[in-house]
C-alpha cells in the first residue's frame, strides 16, 4: 500500500514564501528566466530546447509548494510561450491569436506534467523524501522525469502539429528533444531546489571551508580543461563529484553537477568540447546523456553513503540502548539495598547475582562466588543444599515457591522467592531468586503484635470508657469499662444508636457534626443517662478516622466521667462568689473610709494653718514647731488617703479599647509637663505598638512611672528616661529605663509593695504607693511587671501586655 504522506512536509520554506501570491509571482520569474535561457541553445528545431531548465523549476515548485504552485507554473509556461511565438512569428498579428490558444494548450500540459511527476513521486516514494535511499532517488530521476516529460512532450508536439509549426518528418525528431529536454532540465535543477529547501539534509555534517574552497577552485579548472582543452579527460569528472558526495552532501553535489551541466552546454553550443557530433542537436543529446548518467551515478553514490551513515548511527544508537538496557538492568538489581537477586541454571550454576548477595554468600559460606559456580560447589551445609535444589525441582517444573530462612551465621531472616526464567520458546531455562530481608519486618510485626496486647489490655481494663461508632452514630465497639461507667454490658450497647444513653429526645448527633464541620471533639460535655436512671455528666473527646482513599470511615472516642470535677468547679465558683462579693465590700469600705476621711482632714489642715497665723502663736517657737508637725502629718495623711482612693479606683473603667500607646505616654508626658520642665528630664520614646487596653489606666501606668524616675533621679546628673517595646512571643514587653539611684537587690522585691518607702522622705518625697498602683493596672491588663537595677546606676522596669487582652 503507497503513501499518501504529502512530499512538501520534508521542505521547510522562508516565511515570505508562506503567501500564495509571492510563491506564484516567484515561480514564474523564474520560469521566464530559465526558459529565456533553455531557448538560446541553437537546435534544428526553434520550437524545442534539448534542456528545457524550467521544466525542472515546474517539478520542484509543486513538489515543495503544492497546489499554491500550478498558477505559476501555467502563467510562467504560457507567457513563455507567448514571449517565444511572438519573437519567432516576427510580431505577426495573423498568428497572434493562434498562439494564445498554443500557449495555453502547452502550459495547460506542463500543469498536467507537473501534478502526475508529483502523483507518481508521491505515491511510489512510500512517505519517504526523495534523497533516502536508491530507489526513492531512481523515482526522482527516472519516473518522475519520465512521467513529466512523456506527458508535456506528447501534448506539445501535438500542438505543434496541428498549428502548422513543425513537419511530419520532424515529429519523431522533435519529440525526442522535447522529451529528453524536459528529462534533463528536471535531473539538473529538480534536485538543486530541492537539496535547498529540505529540512533534514543528510550529508549536512561540518564542512571545512579550506576544502570546500579547493573543491571550487578544482572543479572549475577541471571543466575549463576538459570542455575546452583536453577532451578526452572527461570522465575525470566522475571523480570529482564523488568527492563532492562523499565530503558535502546533496547541496554542494547538485551544484557541482549544474556547473559541469553550464561548461558543457557552452562548448556544445560553440561547436567545441568533448560532445562535438555532426550537429548541434547530436552534441546536446550526447551531452544530456552523459549528464543525465553523471547524476544518476552521483546521487546513487549519495544514498547509498547516506543508507550507510543511517545504519551506522542505527547501530550506535542499538548498541547505546542495548548499554542503557545493561546498565538499567545492573541498576535495577543492585539498588535494592536489603535484597538479595541471583539467576540459578537447569544445572544449579550461577547465571546472575547481584553484590548483596555475593556479601551473604561470602559471610555465610566463606566463598567468593563467580558465574558458573555451581550451587554444590558453594554450599557445604548438605540440609541447606539438598532445600535449595528441592526448591529450584519444583521451580523448573513451572512452579513460584516463597519461603522464609532463618540464616544462623548472622540471625538474619529472609524471605526467598523463586520463580522460573522462560525463554521465547517459552521454555524454562532456570529460575530468579528474590530474596529480601525481612528480620526488620518481623521485628515491627512482633512490636505491633505487642502493642495490640498492650492495647487490648488498656482496652479491657481503662476506667474511662473507649468507644467506636460508625457514621450513622451506632456503636460498634465499646470496652468492658462501660458496664461500671453506664450500667450496661458492652453487647446491651453495640448495635445501638449514641442517643441511646441521651437523657432527653433531642437529636444531638455529634458524629453528622464532625463530619460537615469536618472538627474533632475536645473536651466536649455532655449528659448521659445510666441505667439506673441517673444523670452523669462526661466529657468527651472524639476523632473522624478516614479510609485510604480519605472519605470519613467511623469515630474513635473517649468518655470521662467528670461529676467529681463538676462538684469541685461547682464549689469553686460559690467560693469565687463569695469572694468577689467580700472584694467589693472591701473596696466600697475602702473607698467610702479614704472618701470620709478625706473630708477632716482638709477640715485639719485649715485651722492648723489659721493657728499659725496666729499672732500669740506666731511668736511662740514650741507652739508653732507643734502646729507644723500638726501640719506635716496631716498633709502626709492626705496624700495616703488620696493615694488609696486612687488605688480602689483602678479597674472601674469596664470597656477594652485599641489603645495607641505613642498617644498614651504623649499624654502621660503632657501631664507630667511641669515636673518634666522643673526637672529638666530628657525623655526618648521609641515607635511603641497599638494594644487592647484601658485607656484611663494606661496614662496612670506612664505618668507613674516616669514621675517615679524624676523623683528618685540623681541631684547632680539629668535625668535621662528611655520608653521602648518589643514583641515577645505573644506579648508586648514594654521597658521605662532610667539612670537614676537605682535600687539595692534585696530591696528589688519591696518596691510593689503598697505604702512601703525606701528612701528618706525629706530627701525623696513621695507615699510609696506608685509602683503598687502599676503593678495593680499590669495585672488588670494581664501582665506582669517586674524591676531590674543597678545600684547607683539605674533602674529599668519592665512589663508586659498582652497582644490580645481578656476582660
Amino acid at each position: 500500500m503507497k503513501s499518501n504522506i504529502p512530499l512538501n512536509s520534508f521542505y521547510l520554506t522562508p516565511p515570505i514564501l508562506s503567501s500564495t501570491p509571492v510563491v506564484v509571482l516567484l515561480i514564474i520569474v523564474l520560469y521566464i528566466i530559465a526558459g529565456s535561457l533553455s531557448f538560446l541553445i541553437p537546435v534544428d528545431s526553434e520550437y524545442v530546447s534539448p534542456i528545457f531548465l524550467p521544466a525542472g523549476i515546474a517539478l520542484a515548485s509543486i513538489i515543495i509548494f503544492g497546489k499554491r504552485a500550478l498558477w505559476g507554473i501555467w502563467i510562467g509556461s504560457f507567457l513563455l510561450n507567448i514571449f517565444h511565438g511572438i519573437i519567432n512569428e516576427n510580431f505577426s498579428g495573423n498568428h497572434f491569436f493562434p498562439q494564445l490558444i498554443i500557449g495555453a494548450v502547452i502550459a495547460l500540459g506542463t500543469v498536467m506534467g507537473s501534478i502526475a511527476g508529483q502523483f507518481v513521486i508521491t505515491r511510489a516514494s512510500n512517505g519517504l523524501h526523495p534523497f533516502h535511499n536508491v530507489p526513492t532517488v531512481l523515482i526522482l530521476l527516472f519516473l518522475g522525469p519520465i512521467t513529466f516529460s512523456t506527458t508535456t512532450s506528447l501534448i506539445g508536439i501535438i500542438c505543434l502539429k496541428f498549428s502548422s509549426n513543425i513537419e511530419t518528418a520532424d515529429i519523431w525528431l522533435a519529440f525526442q528533444t522535447w522529451w529528453l529536454g524536459d528529462l534533463i532540465g528536471i535531473v539538473l535543477i529538480t534536485p538543486l531546489i530541492l537539496s535547498l529547501f529540505l529540512k533534514d539534509n543528510f550529508g549536512s555534517s561540518k564542512i571545512n571551508f579550506i576544502e570546500i574552497l579547493l573543491f571550487g577552485l578544482t572543479t572549475l579548472i577541471l571543466c575549463y580543461t576538459v570542455f575546452f582543452f583536453q577532451n578526452g579527460l572527461k570522465y575525470l569528472i566522475i571523480p570529482q563529484l564523488f568527492w563532492s558526495v562523499y565530503r558535502f552532501g546533496a547541496r554542494t553535489t547538485t551544484a557541482a553537477i549544474n556547473i559541469i551541466a553550464l561548461f558543457a552546454i557552452l562548448t556544445a553550443v560553440h561547436g567545441i568540447g568533448p560532445f562535438l557530433q555532426e550537429n548541434v542537436n547530436n552534441s546536446i543529446l550526447f551531452l544530456d546523456l552523459f549528464l543525465y548518467v553523471i547524476s544518476i551515478c552521483s546521487f546513487f553514490l549519495l544514498t547509498i553513503l547516506s543508507e550507510r551513515e543511517r545504519a551506522d548511527d542505527t547501530t550506535k544508537i542499538s548498541k547505546k540502548k542495548l548499554r542503557k538496557n545493561e546498565t538499567i538492568l545492573e541498576a535495577i538489581i543492585e539498588s535494592p539495598r536489603d535484597v538479595s537477586i541471583y539467576s540459578i541454571g537447569r544445572n544449579y550454576e550461577y547465571l546472575n547475582f547481584n553484590s548483596l548477595h555475593s556479601a551473604n554468600m561470602k559471610e555465610m559460606n566463606n566463598i567468593d562466588i563467580t558465574l558458573g559456580m555451581t550451587l554444590q560447589t558453594c554450599l557445604e551445609n548438605k540440609a541447606e543444599l539438598e532445600e535449595a535444589i528441592m526448591v529450584l525441582d519444583k521451580v523448573f517444573l513451572g512452579e513460584s515457591i516463597t519461603t522464609i530462612k532463618l540464616f544462623k551465621a548472622n540471625n538474619t531472616y529472609w524471605e526467598l522467592r523463586t520463580s522460573p526464567i522462560v525463554n521465547a520458546e517459552k521454555e524454562i531455562i532456570g529460575a530468579t531468586v528474590i530474596s529480601t530481608n525481612i528480620t526488620g519486618k518481623l521485628k515491627i510485626e512482633e512490636a505491633l503484635r505487642q502493642s495490640e496486647e498492650k492495647y487490648r489490655e488498656i482496652f479491657t481494663n481503662i476506667q474511662d470508657v473507649l468507644f467506636q461508632i460508625d457514621l450513622n452514630g451506632v456503636f460498634i465497639n465499646v470496652s468492658p469499662s462501660v458496664k461500671e461507667f453506664t450500667g450496661y454490658a458492652p453487647e446491651e450497647l453495640i448495635g445501638q444508636h449514641s442517643r441511646f444513653l441521651s437523657p432527653n429526645d433531642e437529636n444531638d448527633d455529634l458524629v453528622y457534626y464532625m463530619i460537615n464541620q469536618k472538627k474533632d471533639l475536645v473536651n466536649h460535655e455532655n449528659i448521659i443517662k445510666t441505667k439506673s436512671g441517673l444523670l452523669k455528666p462526661i466529657s468527651l473527646n472524639a476523632k473522624l478516622i478516614y479510609d485510604k482513599n480519605g472519605n470519613p470511615n467511623h469515630v474513635d472516642a473517649i468518655a470521662q466521667d467528670i461529676t467529681e470535677r463538676k462538684e469541685n468547679e461547682q464549689k469553686i465558683e460559690e467560693q469565687n462568689q463569695k469572694l468577689q462579693i467580700q472584694n467589693k465590700e472591701l473596696e466600697q469600705f475602702v473607698y467610702i473610709t479614704s472618701h470620709d476621711l478625706h473630708e477632716p482632714l482638709l477640715t485639719l489642715k485649715y485651722f492648723t494653718e489659721i493657728l499659725q497665723q496666729n499672732n500669740s502663736i506666731r511668736d511662740n517657737d514650741e507652739e508653732q514647731q507643734y502646729l507644723n508637725f500638726i501640719f506635716e502629718s496631716s498633709d502626709r495623711m492626705q496624700k495616703l488617703v488620696k493615694g488609696l482612693l486612687d488605688y480602689s479606683r483602678i479597674g472601674k473603667q469596664v470597656e477594652i479599647t485599641k489603645e495607641d500607646c505613642n498617644e498614651i505616654v504623649e499624654n502621660a508626658i503632657s501631664a507630667l509637663s511641669q515636673s518634666i520642665k522643673t526637672a529638666e528630664a530628657i525623655i526618648q520614646v521609641d515607635k511603641l505598638p497599638i494594644i487592647n487596653g484601658y485607656c484611663v489606666e494606661l496614662i496612670e501606668l506612664f505618668k507613674h512611672l516616669i514621675s517615679n524616675s524624676i523623683v528618685f533621679r540623681k541631684k547632680d546628673v539629668p535625668i535621662k528616661i528611655n520608653i521602648s517595646a518589643t514583641r515577645l512571643n505573644k506579648n508586648w514587653l514594654f521597658a521605662v529605663e532610667d539612670n537614676g539611684i537605682g535600687i539595692e537587690e534585696h530591696n528589688l522585691e519591696k518596691v510593689f509593695i503598697i505604702f512601703k518607702r525606701l528612701n528618706n522622705r525629706e530627701e525623696y518625697p513621695g507615699i510609696g504607693i506608685s509602683l503598687a498602683i502599676c503593678k495593680k493596672i499590669v495585672s488588670l491588663h494581664g501582665g506582669n511587671i517586674w524591676v531590674e537595677s543597678s545600684f547607683g546606676h539605674g533602674t529599668t522596669i519592665y512589663f508586659t501586655i498582652p497582644e490580645t487582652t481578656i476582660n
